[in-house]
């Protein structure tokens, strides 16, 4: 879509150069469908394209066709022109990106070109320049415009067949820890039996970009610290993050949260510890928060949307058994 828009805005700025009123015309969408469909897969980088102009009124209000490369029925446009202009600010965002996932990657053995700028031949080329010293194999499949839409087919009938992912947010809950002198902020500081601790400290449980096996359980291990005093429940909050892990919680947004009721009785001495196993499942569409406190579980869910970003709930989810 980038590489047709700005071939678009390179017809609009031709035409106005010579005099043409763009308004509400069908003209410009019209030639940038058939240069998407009939031009952008051949160009190489080097050869001029010629696009076929359609019979309309339309290039009679231009004043000199001869110099934006009109001659009767056919514009011509030159390679530098659009490397220039329409395809390498987006081929080199494209190698961008390429560059950080073979640094996540590591050790790469194939790329495929697929979608429908797949096709491309010059985009080929130039990735097959940046990155051919690195992966052995790149290279473009039959019908990489809808090997896309294969992929969706193929995932869907076997969901299972994705047996591991990189995710896409850091996930993690907030926790109170002891208190650091000279690092931690003081209005973050409270005295409680365990000492002086430090609130609101995230606890990761999962960067960014870590590759997680489907269904696989991460876990940690808390405590619940009685202090004396009558206490209605506690709260986990969980988080998720896109970026590196925080070191505090404050300026966050939780994404869900468990209520769990006191583990504490009224005989119970200040200081005593009650442990608290937390789990996080990814499954297939959903990320899975389990907390078990005294033999029993309380759950959230995080869903994943159409874009596989989290859908945020912000009411609690959860069930005791």
């Amino acid at each position: 879509m980038l590489i047709d828009l700005n071939f678009g805005n390179l017809l609009i700025k031709k035409f106005t150069m010579q005099g043409a009123k763009i308004q509400d015309d069908i003209t410009i969408p019209n030639l940038v469908e058939k240069f998407a469909f009939a031009l952008k897969p051949l160009f190489n980088g080097k050869d001029d394209l010629h696009l076929e102009l359609p019979w309309n009124s339309f290039f009679k209000s231009i004043k000199d066709p001869g110099a934006i490369g009109i001659d009767e029925d056919t514009m011509t446009f030159t390679a530098a022109e659009l490397k220039k202009v329409v395809f390498d600010p987006v081929v080199k965002k494209v190698l961008e990106l390429i560059r950080d996932q073979l640094d996540q990657a590591k050790n790469c053995s194939a790329i495929f070109m697929v979608g429908g700028f797949g096709s491309s031949t010059y985009l080929l080329d130039c990735v097959k320049r940046a990155y051919g010293h690195k992966v052995r194999l790149i290279s473009a499949p039959n019908r990489p415009e809808i090997a896309v839409v294969f992929g969706a087919v193929y995932a869907g009938l076997n969901p299972r067949k994705v047996t591991a992912r990189a995710t896409r947010r850091c996930y993690g809950i907030h926790v109170m820890e002891s208190f650091r002198v000279g690092i931690d902020p003081p209005k973050l500081m409270m005295r409680r039996v365990e000492g002086l601790m430090c609130r609101d400290r995230f606890s990761k449980f999962v960067t960014k970009g870590q590759l997680v096996k489907m269904d696989e359980c991460i876990s940690h291990s808390y405590v619940f610290v009685c202090q004396g005093v009558e206490e209605d429940g506690f709260k986990i909050s969980v988080y998720t993050i896109d970026g590196d892990p925080p070191q505090y919680v404050t300026d966050l947004h939780e994404s869900a949260y468990i209520s769990i009721p006191t583990p504490f009785t009224t005989a119970d001495l200040p200081g005593k510890e009650v442990s608290c196993k937390l789990k996080f499942y990814f499954g297939l569409s959903e990320v899975k928060v389990e907390a078990t406190v005294l033999g029993k579980s309380y759950i959230t869910r995080l869903q994943f949307n159409i874009d596989s970003h989290v859908n945020l709930p912000r009411q609690i989810l959860s069930r005791e058994y």
